[in-house]
Formats: structure tokens, C-alpha cells, sequence
């Protein structure tokens, strides 16, 4: 009986137990990992691990008073690591900080279509080059005016990744591109002394030789100011070039262009030289330009300048805008050939919003002459009548009314007295004889309100985390409507 007693004892004291651990479970189930929470605990710890053994292999790393070997620890100069760039070495890192130059960057290698050579901001760190020539301060630079010593960066070779980078205060173009299928992404053209960034080759070139196929990706370009012209102040810095001799199918995306001396885009092309090739403007925006960052009323001023010297000329400008220009939003400046314009806005531009029909009868007459080195050219007889195509424009509230040549559908020009031209089925268009049916004064946008008082940082205010352009509601098309462009996301 005693035995059995205690067998019991034992049984109720077991029972016990294992109802306090049932209960310490029940009350503490987030101390105890799942599963899934194992999982994820490994996930975190591969992820620490790949931090820690991320492979800097085929870099080099760059600081602004780096003298060392190029390693992570020690860093050396840039140029130092332009020299060492190789088939092993293809990537140089910056670190952080203001690089102070005083001549250019010149990169004449080669990389492949399988192997750029890269100089990208570490870690998306604030890079600044600066070469010294301030014109705000300064207000006079000589001897600079388009020498290669006094640009920023010159890109002579082939497949090179610039990311991440502000060029500013260069004597003469910030980044000059005369090579080919290189990609600049995410840098900013400040304050230099003539285009922001321009692609051109020697005009002594081949023209199947001229720089071709470069992609230029969410960039940025303002300020840009050529001070050392004593009688045409102001007229040959726009923010972005591809102009006098650059190849085929160079491409502007995702960038924008403002306070410029000269012009947003400028794709000019001269009789001597031939045709430039053909290029592509998607996803842009050109504003203010023709005014310097202060202000000052300076040169041109047109957003989208397409063409020159009456020569035939094949562009396409793509979901872009053009506002408050000091001239013309977009201009064919007397290109007579194809220029595709789709899905764009022109609004507010102090002359017209679209100039695009310079010549509305068959067999013109260019009736400008001009002078190209010591050879007076021009006028020029029989040029072909334009012949633009657009689709899913709208021009609202220009200074004069729009000129137009071409076919048209979906697309509102501007005309007097707040009136407007509309084609909305396809149908030939022309600014003299074919104007569409007239419409009254209306108001397509959201928001009219664009906020101007921080130039200097448009881009970081205007771009996604990706660097896509996001104007809020500015300019933003009601959902009534299917025409201009979609930068608002």
C-alpha cells in the first residue's frame, strides 16, 4: 500500500510539471523561433556574411587625397586609378567628397560591350569634381572657351559608366563625350563654361566615326554659362548637346535641363559639316532656359532646340516638356526633316510653345546667310517643306501662337487669344492652311503652381529614388484627357 502511495506522489508531481511547461509555452510563443523564423534568421546572417565578403576584386578605390595603393583601406588619387584601369581592374570607386581639379579628366581607353570601365560614386556617396572656374564669382573667364585642358571630363574612349558624379566649374564643356556607347547616369553638369554635356567628334572625322550610340540617364544640367564670348555672351552653353558632328542614335532619357545660357537641348547642325546623325529625347525636361541662375536674360533660350542650317535631320522627342523658356519650347530651328514629337508639353515658353513649321510651302528658301570659318553660306533655295509628325500634344498659354507643319492627331497648338488649333483625328496640319477646328480657352493640367526657389537642388526635389523625374501635380494631365506628357509618378 505504501508502495503504492508513493508511485502516486510521483504521477501527480509529473502531471504538475507538465502543465507549468505547457503553460510557459503558452504565455511565451515569440521566444520560441518557428520555422520560418529560423529562416529567416539564416537569410539575415547569408546577407551579413555576403556584406562582409563583398568582392572589391576588380576595383580600385579613389579618395580626394588618396595617395595610396587603390585598396578599400587605401585609397589613391584618380588619376592614378584612370591609369590602372584594366580588363582585371574595371571599376573605380569613389568615396565621398570635392576632387579639385585644374585641368581636365581625359579617358582614352577602350572597355567592351561585356566590360565597361566604370567610375561610379561609393556607396551613392555626394561626389563632387570641381574645377575651379566659378563664374558667379569670377564673371569673366578667358581663354578657356571650348579648349579640351579647360573642360571637366572628356570621354575619347569607348564603353565607359560614369554614375553618381557633379561636374561643375569646368572653363569649358563639364563632360565632352567623342567616343561611343559609353552611359552617364545620374550625374549633374553645374556651372560650367559652355554645354553641360555635349557629344561631338572632331568635324575632320569620318562622319561613320562621329560618336554614336551613348546613352545619357537621369542627368541633370543647369547653370551652364559661356562668359568668355565678349559679343555672343551667352550663346553656345546649353545644358545638353549632340550637335555640329555626333553620330547616330545618342539618347537623352530621363534628364533635365534649366537655367542654361543658352539652350535645353541643343542638336545644331551646320552646312560645311554635314548632317548630324539622328537622336533620341525621351522623358525630359527643359525649363527656364535663356536666363542664367540669377536671372539675367541671356541668348536663345529655346527648351528643345532640333535642327540648324535648314539641313534634313530625323529626331524623336518622346513624353518630354518644355516650360517658361526665354524663346521657343520646342524649335525645328529650320530642320525640314522628319522630327517626331510624341506625348509632349510646351506651356508658358516666352515665344512659341512649338516651333516646328519653318517652312510651310513647297520648295522654301532659307533666306539667312551666315558666315562658317571665312566661307559666307546661304541663302539656301528649295528646301523641302517641313514635315513633322505629331501625336498626343498639347501647347497651353505660349507668348505667340505656334507654327506647325506635318500630320497631326490628338494634339492641341495654341493659337491667339486663348485659343487653340486641335487635331484630333490624323490629319495633315500646317500653321498657314490646315488648322484643325478651333477650341476655346480650357485647362488640361492639375496644377499650374511650380515651386522655383531651390535651383541648385531641382535634382534631388524632382526624381524618384530610381532618378525617374516626378513633377507632382505640376503639369499634370487630367484623366479626361489623352494627350502630353506623364512625368507626375
Amino acid at each position: 500500500m505504501r508502495k503504492l502511495s508513493i508511485i502516486f506522489f510521483v504521477f501527480i508531481i509529473s502531471l504538475f510539471l507538465v502543465c507549468c511547461d505547457e503553460k510557459n509555452i503558452d504565455n511565451n510563443d515569440n521566444l520560441i523561433p518557428s520555422e520560418t523564423n529560423d529562416n529567416d534568421i539564416k537569410e539575415d546572417i547569408d546577407k551579413e556574411k555576403d556584406i562582409e565578403t563583398e568582392d572589391y576584386s576588380n576595383a580600385i578605390f579613389t579618395s580626394n587625397n588618396g595617395t595610396g595603393d587603390g585598396s578599400k583601406d587605401n585609397p589613391c588619387s584618380l588619376r592614378s586609378a584612370i591609369n590602372r584601369l584594366s580588363s582585371n581592374k574595371n571599376r573605380i570607386y569613389i568615396i565621398e567628397g570635392t576632387y579639385n581639379f585644374d585641368s581636365a579628366i581625359i579617358l582614352n581607353s577602350n572597355g567592351r560591350k561585356d566590360l565597361y570601365y566604370e567610375l561610379i560614386a561609393f556607396n551613392n556617396g555626394k561626389v563632387i569634381f570641381d574645377f575651379g572656374k566659378d563664374y558667379r564669382k569670377e564673371k569673366i573667364i578667358t581663354n578657356s572657351f571650348n579648349t579640351e585642358k579647360s573642360k571637366g571630363i572628356v570621354i575619347k574612349g569607348n564603353y565607359y559608366y560614369i554614375k553618381g558624379i557633379t561636374i561643375q566649374n569646368a572653363g569649358a564643356h563639364g563632360m565632352h563625350i567623342s567616343g561611343s556607347f559609353n552611359k552617364i547616369e545620374n550625374c549633374i553638369l553645374a556651372c560650367n563654361g559652355n554645354t553641360g554635356l555635349n557629344i561631338s567628334s572632331s568635324k575632320n572625322n569620318p562622319k561613320d566615326t562621329w560618336a554614336h550610340d551613348n546613352y545619357i540617364l537621369n542627368c541633370t544640367s543647369y547653370g551652364n554659362y559661356d562668359w568668355d564670348r565678349d559679343t555672343d555672351q551667352g550663346e553656345d552653353a546649353d545644358g545638353f548637346g549632340a550637335k555640329i558632328s555626333a553620330g547616330e542614335n545618342n539618347t537623352f532619357d530621363g534628364c533635365i535641363s534649366y537655367n542654361n545660357s543658352d539652350d535645353g537641348w541643343d542638336l545644331f547642325t551646320k552646312q560645311k559639316t554635314g548632317a548630324v546623325g539622328s537622336s533620341i529625347i525621351k522623358n525630359c525636361v527643359a525649363f527656364n532656359n535663356g536666363y542664367s541662375i540669377d536671372y539675367e536674360e541671356l541668348k536663345n533660350g529655346n527648351g528643345f532646340k532640333l535642327g540648324g542650317r535648314a539641313i534634313e535631320v530625323d529626331h524623336t522627342v518622346i513624353n518630354s516638356i518644355a516650360f517658361n523658356n526665354k524663346a521657343n519650347g520646342f524649335d525645328d530651328n529650320s530642320n525640314p526633316g522628319t522630327i517626331t514629337i510624341k506625348n509632349c508639353t510646351a506651356y508658358n515658353n516666352g515665344k512659341r510653345n512649338y516651333s516646328m513649321g519653318r517652312f510651310l510651302e513647297d520648295n522654301d528658301t532659307y533666306n539667312s546667310t551666315w558666315y562658317e570659318g571665312n566661307d559666307l553660306i546661304g541663302p539656301i533655295y528649295n528646301v523641302p517643306k517641313t514635315h513633322h509628325v505629331f501625336e498626343n500634344c498639347i501647347s497651353y498659354n505660349g507668348g505667340i501662337k505656334d507654327s506647325f507643319s506635318g500630320t497631326a492627331k490628338n494634339c492641341y497648338f495654341y493659337n491667339v487669344n486663348g485659343k487653340y488649333n486641335v487635331f484630333r483625328d490624323l490629319a495633315i496640319c500646317n500653321s498657314k492652311y490646315n488648322l484643325g477646328v478651333t477650341y476655346d480657352i480650357f485647362n488640361p493640367f492639375e496644377s499650374l503652381n511650380f515651386e522655383l526657389n531651390d535651383l541648385e537642388n531641382i535634382h534631388y526635389l524632382l526624381r524618384n529614388d530610381d532618378g525617374s523625374i516626378n513633377l507632382g501635380l505640376f503639369l499634370k494631365i487630367k484623366n479626361q484627357y489623352s494627350f502630353g506628357a506623364n512625368l507626375n509618378n
